[in-house]
């Protein structure tokens, strides 16, 4: 445990290392405020990608050891499989309740010609808000049958 700490530790200095001279390098290649110069272009677009690369690695480390920890304990896995499985079976009904008819709005024509409204795009609005409907109301049910059932111990 000690080392993973320890090597945790000397890899995140040097990310940051490597974060802050890319970032003094890139500050200290701009020409002035109206024209950063080329060089000053290519460090800019390095920095993007190496917060792009930074963010890609944390977001995957951590899901990483959040499915790891979920499956390294049984009773844990279970319960999020039937989250997992509530929430399917809450899509699936949505999509099927949603319609794929177009809606008839105002200036409709040109998402239309566009092709960014078809028929499939408004099915999945359509399953996005009846998913929306059918949480809210089961959060409002659960909210409400908890605060009656509390009355109701209490006395």
């Amino acid at each position: 445990m000690e080392k993973t700490r320890k090597l945790s530790t000397i890899i995140l200095w040097a990310l940051m290392v490597v974060s802050v001279v890319l970032f003094v390098i890139m500050m200290t290649s701009i020409d002035d405020d109206t024209n950063p110069g080329e060089k000053a272009v290519q460090m800019i677009t390095l920095n993007m990608n190496w917060s792009m690369i930074m963010f890609a690695a944390a977001t995957v480390i951590v899901v990483g050891f959040a499915i790891m920890q979920t499956i390294a304990d049984k009773q844990r896995l279970i319960e999020s499989a039937i989250v997992l499985v509530i929430l399917g079976v809450i899509l699936g009904v949505s999509y099927l309740l949603a319609s794929g008819e177009i809606p008839n709005f105002f200036g409709v024509e040109k998402f239309v010609a566009e092709g960014t409204l078809t028929e499939s795009v408004s099915k999945w609005v359509g399953t996005g808000l009846y998913a929306t409907y059918i949480l809210f109301g089961a959060s409002f049910i659960s909210i409400a049958g908890f605060g009656v059932a509390s009355m109701f111990k209490k006395s």
